[in-house]
């Protein structure tokens, strides 16, 4: 499974990692995505579309999804079984900017993401649930952001 295949997928669940700070003083935050056709994947960090998201899952999943841990009540009617219609990435320099996560845009009109490393008692460290109007206002103007449907596949395609 590819990133463009999660285009018009519905989310079945999802379920985290977290880890308190180590000896490096960071602490880390790991989401768990499920479709409602069983795949699963972690929040990618980068619009690459040919990146094997099943491989990577496999290869980088802290536990097993079955041993992690469920979200809040509240945020999971936020997402269960809401379609993803848009996947956005953050840029700096027209370069993918790899320290952050995808921010997949649902059906409702939420975004999800995660901060997933950081340094204890300094960053919050959690899946990040927003509405069109904060998704807009979180936004950094040092950085681009652009959509996998509207930007990032059509450069693609541009270049075959």
């Amino acid at each position: 499974m590819t990133l463009t295949d999660v285009l018009d997928k519905k989310i079945s669940k999802i379920r985290f990692n977290y880890r308190d700070a180590s000896e490096d003083g960071l602490q880390w935050f790991q989401s768990q995505i499920r479709l409602s056709n069983g795949d699963l994947f972690l929040m990618p960090s980068t619009p690459d579309t040919k990146q094997n998201l099943t491989e990577d899952y496999e290869r980088n999943k802290r536990d097993d999804f079955t041993t992690a841990k469920r979200c809040g009540l509240a945020s999971r009617l936020l997402f269960k079984n809401k379609k993803i219609v848009d996947v956005h990435f953050k840029y700096l320099d027209n370069e993918p900017y790899e320290d952050s996560r995808a921010i997949f845009e649902l059906e409702n009109g939420k975004f999800i993401t995660e901060n997933a490393v950081g340094p204890q008692g300094l960053t919050d460290i959690d899946l990040v649930v927003m509405n069109k109007k904060q998704y807009e206002a979180s936004k950094d103007e040092e950085f681009e952001y652009r959509s996998l449907r509207n930007d990032i596949l059509v450069i693609d395609l541009s270049k075959k």
